[in-house]
């Protein structure tokens, strides 16, 4: 007897595991690392998880909408920082956070938020450095000085 289980289009990739991984890559998620200031996330590592695997993170701009609108990442969601300690009260957390704007200013003063509102939440990050935001989630990043 044949038992359903809701799949369709099934496919098999005929190359084997090995070849798949050399092709797709392998699941390993990328570890956070801090930056230098206190609070902030390494660059090198902020840059990666972008490239590689930007759902890994919950990645909140706390810049104004108007500025979001201009251009932000494209997994960012928009809190502004004048809404994001309502907000962080009831905000369901479930992977690291991190915070950005253009140069780290607000950004950090979110992540600071989180410290005072939400001991709770382990791993929050901002990134310190100035970002500016092209249409189509492109960007320029340089460490802030």
């Amino acid at each position: 007897m044949a038992v359903k289980m809701g799949y369709t289009k099934v496919r098999v990739f005929e190359a084997g595991y090995p070849v798949w991984k050399k092709i797709a890559g392998t699941t390993k998620k990328i570890q956070i690392k801090g930056g230098e200031e206190e609070g902030s996330i390494n660059l090198t590592v902020f840059k990666k998880i972008l490239a590689n695997d930007p759902h890994s993170i919950m990645l909140i701009d706390v810049r104004d909408p108007d500025e979001f609108a201009t251009g932000h990442f494209k997994s960012a969601i928009n809190i502004p920082s004048d809404m994001l300690e309502k907000k962080l009260k009831t905000i369901k957390i479930t992977k690291p956070i991190v915070f950005v704007c253009a140069t780290g200013a607000r950004s950090g003063e979110a992540y600071y938020m989180v410290q005072d509102i939400r001991p709770d939440i382990k791993k929050a990050y901002y990134v310190e450095a100035t970002i500016t935001y092209h249409s189509g989630g492109n960007f320029d990043m340089k460490a802030s000085e």
